[in-house]
């Protein structure tokens, strides 16, 4: 029986081939059943032929497993389309700050909104208002239904501002874990992040990126998600396998995705107008910091291995230099914005704002 090398096994694990299943089919077929008496100690020919490819088939499936993730952990393995992955934008929730005629406390508002929705909010006091958190927010026929039953508290509608907000790019129809992986190492992010992390439930324990595309694997596999800033940071990234609602309910497997989110806070959005009525910008600027990248085609060899089988933050961006053709760059020089995947990002980006047009 021949053995496989490291280039036919990918080869093979590309296209969905096995070999050995045809060759187990084989022996298995030519493996008569035979009478054994009970002191019988020694194995047929078949038999032992038989134990041995089991043997090596169990290795080898290990093998193309162990294979298949370091693939999977590289988004140049990726075709979008071609591999049906479908890539859809979402707000997983805002915080609205607004302010009331009606006296009233925050447990009036909470009771009140309960009662009349079936769902339960989070509203805290802030300055002369509030602030209530609304989830996936995803049109703005959705969001005036929930914010008109403050009207019974004499909501004042100027006074609506976006304080803080979560965006979230999913890929729905994913083919394998991994690409989780694969999205940390192509995100594009400032040269400011710090943290950078796996985490489960654990508060105040810190537990570096997995240096391998194995190990980092493993830890998704056990319900690590990936953290990049702290989370009370003025910007906050996270990546993981979503697979409960945010009512921590679990969610039927055909809805299960790969999320990238971004989270920013007031001290990003007070720089911009972040009156509601301008939720259209908020929302396509926002987005800006969900964007990905790639390696240059001209790329070393070294690098090209180094990319494919370590992890690290390879989209982080460098101090600003011009290139040999005096434009401005502040990625490094061997990578370079991901085209494919940046666009199929931008429509879905835009299909999602185009639910917040304010018509009169």
């Amino acid at each position: 029986m021949k053995h496989l090398t490291h280039h036919q096994f990918e080869t093979l694990v590309r296209n969905g081939q096995d070999p050995y299943d045809d060759e187990l089919q084989k022996i298995l077929l030519d493996l008569e059943i035979e009478e054994f008496s009970e002191d019988t100690e020694k194995k047929s020919p078949y038999e032992q032929s038989y134990l041995d490819l089991c043997s090596r088939y169990a290795d080898n499936t290990n093998q193309a497993d162990q294979l298949e993730t370091v693939i999977f952990s590289d988004i140049h393995s990726y075709d979008f389309k071609a591999m049906n992955i479908q890539i859809k934008a979402q707000v997983d929730f805002i915080d609205l700050y607004f302010e009331i005629g009606k006296t009233s406390t925050r447990h009036d508002i909470k009771k009140f909104l309960t009662e009349k929705t079936g769902i339960t909010h989070y509203i805290s006091e802030y300055e002369t208002g509030f602030i209530i958190r609304l989830h996936d927010m995803n049109s703005l026929s959705v969001l005036r239904h929930r914010i008109s039953y403050l009207r019974h508290f004499e909501c004042k509608i100027d006074s609506f501002k976006i304080m803080q907000i979560e965006l979230a790019i999913d890929f729905y129809n994913f083919k394998h874990r991994a690409l989780t992986t694969a999205l940390f190492k192509s995100i594009r992010l400032p040269n400011t992040v710090e943290n950078l992390r796996v985490y489960k439930s654990q508060l105040g324990v810190f537990t570096p990126i997995p240096s391998t595309p194995h190990s980092m694997f493993r830890k998704l596999q056990n319900g690590y998600n990936i953290g990049i800033n702290h989370r009370d940071a003025d910007e906050y990234w996270h990546l993981y396998i979503k697979t409960t609602d945010c009512n921590k309910q679990p969610l039927p497997e055909n809805v299960w995705r790969i999320r990238a989110e971004k989270n920013i806070k007031s001290n990003v959005l007070n720089q911009m107008d972040n009156r509601l009525t301008n939720i259209k910008r908020v929302l396509l600027d926002g987005f800006k910091g969900l964007s990905f990248t790639q390696l240059k085609a001209n790329s070393s060899k070294q690098l090209i291995g180094e990319y494919k089988n370590t992890i690290r933050a390879f989209g982080t961006e460098i101090p600003t230099y011009y290139d040999k053709s005096r434009h401005k760059k502040n990625l490094p020089e061997s990578m370079k914005t991901h085209g494919q995947l940046n666009q199929l990002v931008s429509s879905a980006v835009h299909n999602l704002v185009r639910n917040f047009t304010i018509s009169n």
